[in-house]
């Protein structure tokens, strides 16, 4: 959750195009983009168990692809099983918060002291920088649920029957009836692990997630600067005078949610095999080596499209939506005295 800046200047034509820390009234800003990231966490975490699943599984031993996991989950499980594991990573909120603090510090670090003025580059080394300021939230929620979204079906999704032990754990250990599934398998883990368990694969979450968002903020720029020169052009064409600023017409909010979109979905496709990878290591209990082995004896290429669609679509659909809502939320919070400088 960034700011989201061209090349344009913060204030162009007395029009401000670039909402900064400063411009905002932070005790109203924080309460309403922690209410927007958790409705948009809440619509697509469903796509998050369908394709940690799709990941997981050996080939197509249990999926044959979303719509029938979807279908499968729901009918079997009922539809509680696809938001298994939600209200663990909700502390993953803060790290949201952590990632933006970071992502604006560095971003005017490098602009102001760096002598780098393109905003994709500026944007995509801040972002990646700032991914890794939040694994120690992220991984350890992370791991917990996903062994929670594979809980009913185990077997099929854990790497075998010698790398069960926290699910065996699980399996013994008597608290059904008095803890909750999250507060069991948060036990299982230390109990097998101990305090590391809740670390495994920290350096493969590091290796997804700094390219990923390196992706995301050098897709989303250059897009964003392609959109808005189409725009203007067309808005030329059409008869209407070219304006000082070709996002001062009403157009900036949905072209920022449009780019955000499009670099969801690249960043997807192109880090997949690292998210297999990463989850792999995390719940299969194996080591860097062998999972990479596992990987090139069961899944081959197929390592590069399995769960990706519903990836792409998570992705995708949660970056428009984040993008969406946080610079609406950006916008509504502006101090009295910038209110009129906004650009939509």
């Amino acid at each position: 959750m960034t700011s989201s800046d061209t090349d344009l200047d913060i204030e162009v034509g007395n029009k401000l195009h670039i909402i900064e820390w400063e411009h905002l009234n932070l005790w109203k800003f924080y309460p309403m983009a922690l209410t927007s990231s958790w409705s948009v966490r809440c619509l697509m975490y469903p796509m998050s168990v369908v394709k940690s699943r799709l990941a997981l599984q050996k080939q197509n031993n249990v999926y044959r692809g979303m719509r029938h996991a979807f279908v499968d989950i729901i009918r079997k499980e009922g539809f509680t099983a696809l938001y298994r594991g939600f209200w663990v990573t909700l502390p993953q909120l803060s790290g949201s918060f952590i990632y933006s603090t970071a992502y604006e510090g560095l971003r005017n670090v490098l602009r102001r002291h760096g002598g780098i003025d393109s905003a994709p580059i500026v944007s995509a080394l801040a972002g990646g920088a700032a991914s890794s300021t939040t694994q120690l939230i992220f991984v350890p929620t992370d791991i917990v649920a996903q062994y929670m979204m594979v809980y009913n079906n185990p077997s099929n999704f854990t790497g075998g029957t010698q790398k069960m032990s926290v699910v065996e754990a699980l399996k013994h250990d008597g608290l059904e009836k008095r803890w909750t599934l999250g507060l069991r398998v948060i036990r299982a883990i230390y109990k097998v692990d101990g305090i590391l368990g809740f670390y495994r694969g920290f350096f493969s979450s590091v290796l997804l997630y700094i390219p990923s968002s390196m992706v995301f903020w050098s897709t989303y720029y250059n897009v964003l600067g392609v959109l808005t020169a189409i725009t203007a052009d067309f808005s030329h064409s059409e008869g209407a005078p070219r304006s000082p600023s070709p996002t001062a017409d009403g157009n900036l909010l949905k072209l920022q949610a449009l780019s955000g979109g499009i670099g969801g979905v690249f960043a997807a496709i192109c880090t997949n095999p690292l998210e297999v990878l990463r989850i792999r290591i995390q719940v299969h209990r194996t080591g860097y080596v062998e999972t990479f082995r596992r990987l090139w004896v069961y899944e081959g290429t197929r390592v590069f499209t399995k769960g990706l669609a519903p990836r792409m679509i998570s992705n995708g659909v949660y970056s428009f939506l984040i993008m969406l809502g946080y610079e609406t939320v950006k916008r509504a919070c502006v101090l009295p005295e910038y209110r009129e400088s906004i650009v939509w």
